[in-house]
């Protein structure tokens, strides 16, 4: 696919769009960040259990946009959310993921950034507490970190929103770089071979003006 600002833009708010919804619902945007703290506190009151090897491990300098937390997070979801090797699916080493998502978020609106940002560190932290396994999501083993992907996947609206997050950003920094497509037998969006223009996002129809139905009426 042939990047550009528009389709660079719609890619991140697609990744983000579960955070969006959420963000959206003040109630539920005021419990999230209030229990990004209290993982970062429980985080700190097992200090010794949440050090982690990744704390000591560099960020490449082309990453601009993620925190060293954040990128350790993502190289950590990538492995366990796209185990790729020994499959004809394209490796990893020849797809650069991180940067596809560190550009990504780049894009963000900042006030939707912010709330990614606290859920990614709630996502990481909760580990320490969450299932008792004392250390965090960047320190578990693969069937660990798959089961607790499907744990979150299944639990409340939070918890679900973030599992969605994180897997959004991970498969669709994969799947949009063309190097991707040749073991699948993609040829690339139509929309690149048929020459059509970006419209955006459409906008969701206005209730207001739909026929009403019966139920509506009375």
């Amino acid at each position: 696919m042939t990047s550009s600002p528009e389709s660079d833009r719609a890619a991140a708010h697609q990744a983000a769009a579960p955070m969006a919804a959420l963000s959206r619902r003040r109630f539920l945007k005021t419990a999230l960040l209030g229990s990004a703290g209290l993982a970062v506190l429980a985080g700190g009151t097992f200090a010794v259990l949440r050090r982690s090897p990744v704390d000591g491990m560099a960020v490449p300098d082309t990453i601009r946009h993620l925190s060293h937390g954040e990128y350790h997070l993502f190289r950590r979801a990538t492995e366990v959310l796209l185990p790729v090797a020994g499959t004809p699916l394209t490796p990893l080493s020849e797809v650069p993921v991180l940067a596809h998502i560190d550009a990504m978020m780049g894009l963000l609106p900042a006030h939707l950034r912010k709330d990614v940002s606290a859920g990614l560190a709630l996502f990481d932290n909760a580990a320490v507490v969450s299932g008792w396994h004392g250390r965090r999501f960047v320190d578990l083993d693969d069937n660990a970190a798959v089961a607790y992907f499907d744990r979150w996947s299944r639990g409340h609206v939070i918890q679900r929103t973030l599992n969605a997050v994180i897997k959004q950003f991970v498969y669709v920094s994969y799947w949009r770089d063309p190097k991707t497509w040749p073991p699948v037998e993609f040829d690339g969006p139509v929309s690149d071979r048929w020459g059509i223009a970006y419209l955006g996002n459409a906008p969701l129809p206005d209730e207001s003006a739909l026929p009403q139905t019966v139920e509506n009426r009375t």
